[in-house]
């Protein structure tokens, strides 16, 4: 049992203690009332090979952080270390209780990115929702998209087919630069408003980058959020230009065309 006791202060053991908030001295004590048991603050003192005047204030800072514990006898201070399984307790319930109000907390870093104009989006069901509501916000207008069909179709394929038509229906017009790889899974579709050119086969990714009038979208499943909306007036300009640049060195002979049967004409394929 000595032996075990004594063990106690390896390197290893005062890293832990010291990780845990304790600084160098207080580990020193915590492990000398470990292994004396309960004892008066000169005997402590002595154990822990500190002077007898800087022990009281140690002994408080323990006992301030549940480290130890203090009981009276015969008028006098005895300090006894809390046993470690009960430290395990505590620390899990000061865990316990930080994990709880964890959702309060990353809802003040959401209002602050958006003072910021940033908006993280983190799951699926939340990024389906932005795009859910697109469709009143933007109906009858229309805006620019640079990005790959299965990067973005693949995150959820049937949400993102039906939202293609609902968009169409709702009178959103879309021009889109897509990769290259995108044009063999392109539906040929003229219904769906969207008017596509293709960027040369040595430009490959798989990220999205929506551009409104207003905001921007950028989706990457590689991101450590999902998505990030940005809100900020001269990067949404920036990417406008950046985005008719580019449009116009892919020149009409990027763009894909279809027959349109119904009115038995030539249209433009309007892709996503």
């Amino acid at each position: 049992m000595n032996k075990v006791l004594y063990n106690l202060d390896t390197m290893e053991n005062i890293a832990i203690l010291k990780n845990l908030g304790l600084s160098e001295p207080e580990v020193s004590v915590y492990l000398a009332l470990l292994k004396i048991g309960g004892s008066l603050a000169s005997t402590v003192a002595k154990e822990a090979g500190l002077k007898r005047t800087t022990i009281y204030a140690i002994l408080k800072t323990l006992s301030d952080k549940g480290f130890v514990s203090v009981y009276f006898r015969k008028n006098k201070r005895y300090y006894y270390a809390e046993k470690p399984q009960r430290l395990a307790q505590y620390f899990e319930k000061k865990l316990e209780l930080f994990t709880n109000i964890i959702p309060t907390l990353e809802s003040l870093g959401r209002k602050q990115d958006q003072q910021l104009g940033l908006r993280f989006i983190e799951t699926k069901e939340e990024l389906e929702a932005f795009y859910t509501s697109l469709l009143m916000r933007y109906k009858n207008k229309k805006y620019c998209i640079i990005g790959s069909l299965h990067g973005w179709e693949d995150i959820d394929p049937a949400f993102f087919k039906r939202f293609r038509v609902e968009r169409g229906r709702t009178n959103i017009k879309t021009r889109l630069l897509l990769t290259a790889d995108s044009r063999t899974d392109n539906p040929a579709d003229p219904k769906l408003l969207r008017d596509v050119r293709y960027l040369p086969a040595k430009y490959t990714f798989k990220s999205t980058i929506d551009i409104y009038p207003d905001q921007i979208l950028i989706v990457s499943p590689h991101l450590s959020s999902l998505a990030v909306v940005v809100a900020v007036p001269a990067m949404v300009d920036i990417f406008k230009s950046i985005f008719e640049v580019m449009w116009e060195m892919m020149g009409d002979e990027q763009r894909e065309t279809v027959v349109d049967f119904t009115n038995k004409r030539k249209k433009d394929v309007l892709l996503r």
